[in-house]
Parts: structure tokens; C-alpha cells; sequence
């Protein structure tokens, strides 16, 4: 799976798999948390930082198709059939997440050495909210597979 960036292209600090604890423990769906830290992020970062950033998520949003996340199924009520094919789906998902990481890539590589910050930031944010998503996909449909275990016994 891809792996999240920073501004500076190093790997992250923090232990996602902590935070994820948290926001399933405390605040519900993390696929939802965190749409909406990047749509508040997005909406105050680009008000104030002027043109460079609108047009590059602008330019990015056109040229990268952001996968769309599939339903998985509740693994104390699904069947087998269910979880295998909410298995290919969400394996689809994550191949479509990796493609629209390598797209952010070529777009930020067509800006050339003369990139701002503001449009590294942009990059950072599409990369790591795609890899926040697809890990929460994954992270949601192996708690599906347990549960259906869980089942079984």
C-alpha cells in the first residue's frame, strides 16, 4: 500500500494506526473524519494562500480521478459470497488509489523545479488523504473478515 508523505518527503512521525484508534473509539467513521479535516483544510488554507494553491488542486482534482470507496459489508450479517467480493472491490479500490497517487505524482513533476510550497502542501494533502482512505478501507473490511469469524465459532 502506498505510504504517506510530508512536505519535507519524509516519512510520517506519528503512528496512524494510534490515531485511527482513537477516531473508531471516540468519533465513529474514519473515512468520514477524514473527508471532512481535508475539506476544512482545504477551505482555510486556500483562501489565504492565493492562486498557486486554487490552481493546483484545481489542476490536480482535473487530471486524477479520486477512487471511489467501496461498501463493506457488516461481517455479523454478511455471507462469504458478500466479503469475497467486497475482497475484489476493495482490492480495485486500493490498485485505483495507487493509480491516482502516481497521477498527483506526474502533476506535480509537470510543475518542474520551480514548484511553490503552497503547491507541495496541495500534493501532500491529495497523497495523504488517499492513503488515509484506502487504509481505513482496508482497516474496516478486515474487522468485517473478523467479525464474520467471529461468527462462525
Amino acid at each position: 500500500m502506498s505510504k504517506k508523505r510530508n512536505i519535507c518527503g519524509e516519512k510520517s512521525v506519528l503512528n496512524p494506526e494510534y490515531f485511527q484508534l482513537i477516531i473508531l473509539n471516540k468519533l465513529g467513521d474514519p473515512m468520514k473524519l477524514t473527508t471532512l479535516l481535508l475539506t476544512i483544510a482545504l477551505s482555510l488554507s486556500l483562501p489565504l494562500t492565493g492562486f498557486s494553491q486554487e490552481s493546483a488542486s484545481g489542476e490536480v482534482s482535473g487530471k486524477c480521478k479520486y477512487p471511489k470507496q467501496p461498501e463493506i459489508p457488516n461481517g455479523r450479517t454478511a455471507t462469504e459470497a458478500e466479503l469475497v467480493a467486497a475482497q475484489k472491490e476493495m482490492k480495485a479500490y486500493i490498485k485505483e488509489g495507487d493509480e491516482y497517487i502516481a497521477c498527483i505524482s506526474k502533476v506535480e513533476e509537470s510543475w518542474g523545479s520551480e514548484v511553490s510550497d503552497d503547491q507541495k502542501a496541495i500534493i501532500v494533502l491529495f497523497n495523504n488523504k488517499v492513503v488515509d482512505d484506502m487504509q481505513a478501507v482496508a482497516d474496516l473490511f478486515n474487522a468485517a473478515v473478523r467479525a464474520y469469524k467471529g461468527q462462525k465459532k
